[in-house]
């Protein structure tokens, strides 16, 4: 029976997206395990990949009934974050009113406008500024699709990130201009996912040492080339070029594309990296949270002088980003990675359970309306 169900997974886009949201949190830490000494940066790709597999997932034919496919995706991917945002706003009210600084107040613009704009608004969930940023990258794909095809679309969609990147050197990023930009930038690399999946997938056979050796021989290039090759996509203000961004995604996409393909026979039986990949949204919401409580725990043996006596209680309340590691051991920041990728899975299944357990006939009634159609090629789920 788990067989059969594997069977209906993207095994390789799974083991893909795990990989992304660990380059995600380890970033977080201001760290770097799985770089490949440099060569390939996580902040020169690693939000550029979320956009290509989301953009392997978009369903061809949705922008014919683009209202239905907007509220699909508002469900999907807003409304849950509007309720986090919310819980995240009363949580970092109730931290200020203990001596921390971070969060903004609660309000109907940080509530749900800010979000569409910096998404640091509560500073405790900023991760996941990228999820609005998406919607709205979705909606604006699939209604390019309602009118261009084929190549008109490609290169519509590369003059959209150029024409981007060119307004956020010109005028900056800020309020409006920060939301359009995010969105232009990211629509080629969503677009890409789709073109992959339509028309380049098959066509991808080169072999490992020649596909690897292109891919890294190119990297080293760009290395000693001494430019600039990381930037940040949550305030697209460090590009470089106009085209330079794109392909430091494509060559980081695709070296974790291959080896996320040839992981599959090695994790396509593991429970714990299929949860873990199609889990990414609530790793994303939360991680930064969990780092917190891990510093929560040292404050509290520090507070009382048994242990961790060099904490800093001015930087935990001031800096959200203070990372406290006993005796300086850089090491430890493996603890605070794990705990980042584990601590929200075991939270959203116990959300799950009790949702299980508390409301056994909504349950029912919402498995009973959702649709049971095949799955397109064994390739729509991840």
């Amino acid at each position: 029976m788990e067989k059969e169900q594997n069977k209906s997974i993207n095994i390789q886009f799974c083991i893909l997206s795990a990989l992304g949201i660990i380059f995600v949190v380890d970033g977080h830490l201001n760290n770097s395990y799985l770089d490949i000494g440099g060569l390939l940066p996580y902040y020169s790709f690693h939000i550029p990949l979320f956009a290509f597999i989301s953009g392997y997932f978009y369903r061809s034919g949705s922008e014919q009934d683009l209202v239905r496919y907007g509220k699909h995706k508002f469900k999907r991917l807003m409304v849950p974050y509007f309720l986090w945002n919310l819980f995240y706003g009363c949580l970092a009210w109730l931290l200020r009113r203990h001596g921390f600084t971070f969060g903004e107040p609660v309000t109907i613009r940080n509530l749900f406008v800010e979000p569409f704009v910096h998404g640091y608004q509560f500073i405790l969930n900023h991760a996941a500024w990228f999820v609005p940023t998406l919607f709205l990258t979705e909606l604006a794909y699939g209604t390019l699709q309602r009118f261009l095809k084929g190549w008109k679309s490609g290169a519509a969609c590369l003059a959209l990130g150029a024409a981007g990147i060119h307004i956020a050197k010109c005028t900056g990023a800020e309020a409006f201009w920060l939301t359009l930009i995010k969105v232009m930038f990211l629509i080629p690399l969503y677009g890409a996912g789709h073109l992959y999946r339509t028309r380049l997938e098959k066509r991808d056979t080169l072999g490992n040492l020649q596909y690897f050796s292109v891919i890294l021989g190119a990297a080293m290039v760009l290395a000693g080339s001494g430019r600039v090759l990381i930037y940040a996509v949550s305030n697209c203000r460090d590009f470089t070029g106009y085209f330079l961004p794109y392909i430091t995604a494509a060559l980081g996409i695709g070296f974790w594309l291959r080896v996320a393909r040839i992981l599959v026979p090695a994790f396509q039986n593991s429970r714990t990296v299929l949860f873990l990949g199609r889990n990414t949204y609530d790793i994303m919401m939360h991680h930064m949270t969990v780092f917190l409580m891990i510093k929560a725990v040292y404050a509290f043996f520090a507070s009382r002088e048994i242990l961790f006596t060099s904490f800093d209680f001015n930087a935990y309340r001031t800096d959200f980003y203070y990372c406290f590691l006993p005796r300086g051991l850089s090491q430890l920041k493996v603890f605070y990675l794990l705990a980042g990728l584990s601590v929200p899975l075991v939270f959203e299944r116990g959300i799950r359970y009790l949702g299980q357990r508390l409301f056994p006939r909504i349950g029912a009634e919402i498995s009973a309306k959702l649709p049971k159609k095949p799955v397109d090629n064994q390739r729509d789920r991840c």
